[in-house]
């Protein structure tokens, strides 16, 4: 058992609720009671929708809420390439959704599809 302040439901919250500041609280979590990590920082689930329900008192973790899409196929979308001390950006059109966590694939002006990370509206990562 690991006991650490983590972030917790202060009210049941139904499933697709968008997280706002006031339906959490801090409480005192086992953060070993699930391989899935507790959210310790609120800012980065604050306006993202619950996948799932959760029970007051339950505490919020990564799994809980919807992954983000930052861009839809056919959206043009910024590519940047990085590599050991340097990056390079260009424009693409996506081919596919950009949703986080999955790879997305673009299109670039010469025709090239690369794959890449979606990590916010609109870009698109790719490491060289």
């Amino acid at each position: 058992r690991l006991f650490a302040p983590a972030w917790v439901a202060r009210q049941a919250l139904a499933k697709g609720t968008v997280l706002q500041p006031a339906h959490l609280m801090q409480a005192e979590v086992d953060l070993a009671a699930s391989a899935d990590p507790a959210y310790t920082n609120a800012a980065p689930a604050i306006g993202r929708a619950l996948a799932r329900p959760l029970l007051a008192g339950q505490a919020l973790r990564r799994s809980d809420l919807r992954a983000r899409q930052f861009f839809q196929a056919g959206d043009l979308v910024r590519v940047v390439a990085v590599g050991a001390g340097y990056a390079i950006s260009v424009d693409a059109h996506a081919v596919s959704p950009g949703v986080e966590g999955q790879p997305a694939r673009v299109r670039t002006e010469s025709g090239r599809i690369l794959s890449g990370m979606p990590t916010a509206g609109r870009r698109v990562e790719v490491t060289l």
